[in-house]
């Protein structure tokens, strides 16, 4: 990343904190400082990203294109990061898999893979050589692999936690404490107030995780992230899930260790579960006893699965008062079956003694490098690092105050692979107003385009129960 790169987006980073605490900013200024960092980016693509530089130039574009035709011609779907040939990982043929996923990185992958057996060694073996690549998946089977530098990974960090920190100690309190003030968090050094705010905010908690000790996927690569925030951890299945074992559920297993890995993730999620949701409500007692907060995360249809066995046991809870829940991923779950919203809130509420206002939601995918948090107004906020674009039918952008169509986005953190993304999701973005105090763009509906699989290893996990 170039010097210029850099401070666009520190620049656009600090306007983000900002934004989280209600400053006024201007939008025109925002829009001008994303623009020149998107421009900047396409330039990079262009001379270092091959299937970037092949649709610029079937185009007939080039590497001084201007961000209209970016939006229109150069946006890439996101089915890019599942572009090779699944007979590749079939065949444990890592050699053609690095060649392809060098073809969507910003530089030549230099690791010998000749050794390399399974999909998670390779991703182990990406790692060493400085790449970190997570990847999503639905009910097909076929993964989707986005590799970033770790550079580029710890900028995504710094990012996120600029204007998510301040958005969630408001939640937490209220308002901004006095040692919070808006003009503190202007003028305290951005590293520096991220561990204010973590000793802080999160001191008085445990974290409770509905999922996975480890792993690559989805809300597992979240985990990963906010678990060294807590002193105290606790996960409903202790123990790592693999993209291999994951995999093989939908595309079947070809080895005698690939079978021994699909047993061992059934029994720990199938024939054990109801243990591990029990294991869990007995440490949520646990730290209540201690008088300890908690902070539970999980997938829409975990918390459901949690109610259930909590009905079932009849071991409702009363949390410590300000404990929070965040949910992650969709509302409808791996069967097909569309959760409400609403039905669940209240049944966190119920079980858990979590009050509505603290059961929290945030929108994110594998592809983009935000996290949207939903406002006490039910809107997703797009924070100004971002420029989102919605498209029809035909992929034409649209214009306009609130508009419904597929979700793309020009992402300026996306620097390692391309960050021009159309996903498969549909929504409704508003630029109205929002009685909650956020300025900008917000999102206020979500779903699966047509045809469009359903996400995530809890998509993949519920084909075991079909």
């Amino acid at each position: 990343m170039g010097n210029k790169s850099k401070e666009l987006i520190n620049k656009l980073i600090h306007a983000s904190r900002a934004w989280a605490v209600g400053d006024e900013i201007d939008a025109c200024q925002l829009a001008g400082l994303r623009e020149e960092a998107i421009r900047i980016n396409h330039k990079h693509y262009f001379q270092n990203i091959p299937v970037y530089r092949k649709l610029v130039l079937e185009e007939g574009l080039g590497e001084n294109a201007d961000v209209a035709s970016i939006r229109k011609r150069l946006m890439l779907s996101a089915d890019i990061f599942k572009s090779y040939d699944q007979a590749w990982l079939d065949e444990a043929n890592f050699s053609r898999m690095t060649d392809w996923l060098s073809g969507i990185f910003h530089r030549r992958i230099d690791i010998d893979p000749s050794y390399l057996k399974t999909m998670d060694e390779w991703i182990d073996e990406l790692g060493k050589a400085g790449i970190h690549v997570v990847y999503s998946s639905g009910t097909s089977g076929a993964f989707s692999f986005v590799p970033r530098a770790l550079a580029d990974r710890e900028l995504s960090r710094k990012a996120n936690t600029s204007y998510l920190s301040p958005l969630i100690v408001n939640r937490l309190t209220g308002a901004y404490p006095g040692w919070l003030a808006k003009s503190a968090i202007r003028l305290i050094p951005l590293e520096k107030l991220t561990r204010m705010i973590t000793a802080r905010s999160l001191s008085g908690f445990d974290a409770a995780f509905l999922g996975f000790r480890c792993g690559r996927m989805g809300n597992q690569a979240l985990i990963e992230e906010l678990a060294p925030l807590f002193n105290q951890n606790y996960f409903l299945y202790d123990t790592a899930i693999t993209g291999t074992a994951l995999r093989c559920l939908r595309r079947g297993c070809q080895t005698q260790q690939e079978h021994r890995l699909v047993r061992e993730l059934k029994a720990v999620t199938i024939e054990h579960k109801e243990a591990g949701y029990l294991r869990m409500l007995d440490n949520l007692k646990q730290s209540t006893r201690n008088g300890r907060k908690v902070f539970i995360f999980g997938a829409p249809y975990q918390f459901m699965e949690l109610g259930e066995v909590i009905a079932r046991h009849n071991k409702r809870l009363n949390l410590k008062k300000g404990s929070l829940a965040l949910f992650g991923g969709g509302w409808k779950s791996f069967t097909g079956i569309e959760l409400s919203r609403q039905t669940l809130v209240n049944m966190v509420t119920d079980t858990l003694g979590v009050p509505s206002e603290m059961v929290l939601e945030g929108y994110s995918m594998t592809e983009v490098n935000v996290l949207m948090l939903r406002c006490k107004e039910g809107r997703f906020h797009i924070p100004p690092l971002i420029e989102p674009v919605i498209f029809n039918d035909e992929l034409d952008p649209l214009e306009g105050e609130e508009l419904t169509g597929a979700f793309g986005f020009l992402d300026p953190l996306g620097v390692s692979c391309p960050g021009f993304i159309i996903s498969s999701d549909q929504v409704t973005l508003t630029y109205k107003q929002c009685s909650c105090g956020l300025s900008g763009p917000s999102i206020t509906t979500i779903g699966r385009l047509p045809g469009s699989e359903i996400k995530g290893c809890g998509g993949i996990m519920g084909s075991m129960l079909a």
